[in-house]
């Protein structure tokens, strides 16, 4: 099975998403909780529908085999997680979409085997799946080895920057 992260892979949300935030100077020493918070109450609706869809994805993913492929995502919020189900069926994807709630992880919804590969943009989630026994696919949009949260890909998990049928274990 291929599981495929939301946010920074199918969709750039973060950019219209953190815009108001960055406008705050002292943003980097806020905590976490403030984050959240923030996050939890975007517009979601707006935030989903004005974001670029990122290499074709939303293309890719109508094409590829649903009985192999779901979209796993992390929310903070039932409207988030409403947007991103409602944009994606909009757009006749056709996938199952697993939403994860804020703080749980990835693989705490999803337990994965060693069949399982994860295409997503946080090496902190790939790490997650790797030691739980999963395959991990860093997706490096800006083919730079680092992912959107500043982490450098140091495991050297396989990168791809396209989502496809054609993504397969090396």
């Amino acid at each position: 099975m291929r599981y495929i992260d939301f946010d920074g892979v199918i969709l750039d949300t973060e950019e219209l998403l953190f815009h108001e935030w960055r406008k705050n100077p002292n943003h980097h020493f806020l905590p976490d909780e403030d984050k959240v918070i923030y996050i939890k109450n975007s517009d979601w609706r707006e935030i989903i529908n004005n974001s670029p869809v990122i290499n074709d994805s939303i293309y890719k993913l109508k094409n590829m085999d649903v009985n192999k492929s779901a979209i796993l995502t992390k929310i903070h919020s039932l409207e988030e997680g409403y947007e991103k189900v409602f944009y994606l069926r909009n757009n006749s994807v056709k996938q199952n979409v697993i939403l994860v709630p804020y703080p749980a992880n990835k693989t705490q919804v999803v337990r994965p085997n060693f069949n399982d590969i994860l295409i997503d943009d946080s090496i902190k989630n790939l790490d997650e799946w790797y030691l739980m026994g999963g395959y991990p696919m860093f997706f490096d949009r800006n083919n730079d080895n680092v992912d959107s949260w500043g982490i450098v890909n140091n495991n050297s998990y396989q990168r791809v920057r396209r989502i496809d049928d054609s993504i397969k274990k090396l």
